[in-house]
């Protein structure tokens, strides 16, 4: 009788977890649905917090985590004829949004899947405002490998809120290969075999980053190296350039702090923390493009999961 299954990953979300769950089981739907936690070795209060909540908790050791793989095993121990993936840091913003998102899937079988529109949470950097504003618009799309123009904005999909037909999924589970944007991986498969997507921008969550400069150079490192692998280009991404384009983002971030009324103050000291952020963001991901010519420790120490 489960229509769902809220597929949730975790690991160490003692800071996002309580409201996320409470939010989930919180929602307001005519879908029955069961809440499936896959916890990845968490060192913090993050397994207590799940056991408080009525669903049910998979642990797994961390080097088992993929973020393919693991999402595999929630579809795999999953019930419901939909799959509902969430991650641990993304809050749903209102009560209906699990039933906004189903309804974009349910009952259509040319959909093979849909995702939610990401709004930030309140004291995100201004880098990431303006990422999350020009990632995730307010208009819907039906997206369809008939009517495309950009494909890499076509293949755009979101497993940050997503969900997808389990029958579908059994056709084309995650790249477990992949060190991420598994989920783009699985749009391109799907709308290449002629399904449809759906971006379904009433269905939102809160989410958003402020990363360290770091873990900045790590994410986009390893989105190179999944971009390669995808696309299987480099992205006309031309190391001398990477500082033109660094100043280039820097006026965009500077046009979104004016337009959103960001006091002065905020935005002079904001400027030259865009420049090298964006100098780490457009370096990390040249490298992940390139990474198949770099010695795997050098690689495993890249990656945000330390491991090639």
């Amino acid at each position: 009788m489960i229509s769902a299954s809220i597929i949730l990953l975790t690991k160490n979300g003692e800071t996002d977890i309580n409201n996320c769950l409470s939010a989930i089981l919180s929602q307001k739907t005519s879908h029955l649905f069961e809440v499936i936690a896959i916890d990845s070795g968490s060192a913090d209060s993050t397994p207590d917090i799940l056991s408080k909540f009525p669903l049910k908790v998979v642990h797994i050791r961390p080097e088992e985590f993929g973020h393919g793989t693991t999402r595999n095993l929630g579809a795999r121990l999953a019930n419901g004829r939909y799959l509902v993936y969430i991650t641990q840091d993304a809050i749903p913003f209102n009560e209906n949004w699990l039933e906004l998102l189903i309804n974009s899937v349910d009952g259509n079988k040319e959909i093979a899947g849909a995702y939610s529109r990401n709004i930030p949470k309140g004291g995100c950097d201004p880098f990431e405002a303006r990422y999350v504003a020009k990632a995730w618009g307010e208009k819907r799309e039906v997206k369809s490998i008939k009517n495309y123009k950009n494909f890499k904005e076509l293949v755009f999909f979101s497993n940050t809120s997503s969900c997808i037909r389990k029958d579908i999924w059994e056709k084309f589970p995650f790249n477990e290969e992949l060190v991420q944007t598994e989920d783009q991986d699985w749009s391109k498969k799907v709308l290449e075999a002629g399904y449809k997507i759906v971006y379904e921008p009433a269905s939102i969550v809160y989410h958003s980053h402020t990363y360290s400069i770091k873990k900045l150079f790590s994410k986009y490192f390893d989105a190179g190296t999944a971009h390669k692998q995808i696309f299987k280009d480099n992205n006309n991404v031309y190391l001398p350039l990477i500082p033109l384009f660094a100043i280039a983002v820097m006026l965009l971030d500077l046009n979104f702090m004016v337009d959103r009324n960001y006091r002065l103050l905020s935005i002079l000291k904001w400027i030259p923390n865009s420049v090298i952020r964006h100098l780490i963001e457009a370096m990390g991901f040249w490298l992940g493009l390139h990474s198949r010519f770099l010695p795997v420790k050098i690689k495993r120490n890249f990656t945000m999961y330390g491991r090639y």
